[in-house]
């Protein structure tokens, strides 16, 4: 009997730890996709495009940059198509013209390491922004 209960008194700490570990499995949000889909056409520097599901921007639904000394996230909802294109001789960054669904466009100065990811029916993509001339986002 005083085997079964020091048995039980050693299992019982182990698994809790288990169960509450398996917290982290489902339940919770915390699945790493954004709260909202977002679709949009990638154009690559050839001219190849790509319909992707499930947008993001570095894990993110925003497009980040510069303006002016400050810096701008704008979110994925509010934008059209961003066309991007050399920022002169700075290869680290990009210039992204935005066209805004609502509000005049807005020029960024962006990371050219961006990495933007979406899933296609034929598996997971990502491209960095420095290999894009557009992203057309689908309403």
């Amino acid at each position: 009997m005083r085997d079964t209960g020091l048995h039980l008194l050693l299992t019982l700490p182990v698994l809790a730890l288990g169960i509450m570990g398996m917290g982290g499995l489902g339940g919770g949000r915390e699945t790493g996709l954004p709260a909202r889909e977002f679709r949009a056409t990638f154009i690559d520097a050839d001219g190849t495009r790509v319909e992707a599901t499930r947008v993001t921007a570095g894990g993110d639904t925003n497009l980040e940059g510069e303006i002016g000394r400050g810096r701008l996230r704008v979110p994925f909802d509010n934008i059209g198509r961003v066309r991007l294109e050399a920022a002169g001789e700075d290869h680290d960054r990009l210039k992204a013209q935005v066209d805004l669904r609502e509000g005049e466009p807005v020029t960024l100065l962006m990371r050219s390491s961006t990495t933007f990811y979406g899933q296609t029916p034929s598996g997971a993509y990502q491209i960095r922004a420095r290999d894009l001339k557009s992203i057309d986002f689908a309403r």
